[in-house]
């Protein structure tokens, strides 16, 4: 078993840039990396990728490589219910294959070159991990009632509808539609 060193500097990606030959060369002796990966362009609308804990073990195996482990991501997010900024992680299992003419969806492509990034392949499972709606706490409420005028409907209390009307969809009363 081939251990990859665990760094802790600004440059702790580069240990998940594999040497192929040498990981081809070892067939069925799995190599082990342990890393840590800021993802700095991987967010969605109200989510972002901080940091990825990784510990893989890369194995070559005939024509393929294999990659088994886990990642811990660590996320922050707008709350669904109150809009405050939120964090938190999720673990992830890593069952991937890298592979000449890989299938779109279902395996990598093992490069030509001499250099296995793992760091796509790690951005795409942050991508499919980060909440699409998180929330702060189980128990969140929400926002402060007199925030957004939640409990203020002028069904509610008998007031006139026009005190409520926001002025920025004024235009929209001009419309028109034909019975066609």
């Amino acid at each position: 078993m081939t251990r990859m060193k665990s760094g802790n500097g600004p440059s702790d990606s580069d240990e998940l840039v594999v040497d192929l030959p040498k990981l081809q060369r070892n067939t069925g002796v799995p190599a082990e990396i342990s890393s840590e990966w800021k993802p700095d362009s991987v967010r969605a609308t109200h989510s972002n990728a901080i940091l990825m804990q990784v510990e893989i073990s890369l194995e070559a195996v005939s024509d393929r490589i294999t990659a088994l482990g886990t990642a811990i991501l660590h996320w922050t997010a707008q709350c669904r219910r109150c809009l405050e900024a939120t964090s938190g992680s999720t673990s992830i299992d890593i069952n991937e294959i890298f592979e000449k003419g890989a299938s779109e969806g279902e395996t990598f492509e093992l490069p030509l070159g001499e250099k296995l990034d793992l760091r796509p392949m790690l951005a795409e499972q942050a991508m499919l991990n980060l909440p699409v709606a998180a929330l702060c706490s189980k128990s969140c409420t929400g926002p402060i009632d007199t925030e957004f005028l939640t409990n203020s409907s002028p069904s509610n209390t008998g007031e006139n509808p026009e005190e409520f009307k926001d002025p920025r969809w004024d235009v929209l009363d001009q419309l028109k539609f034909s019975d066609d």
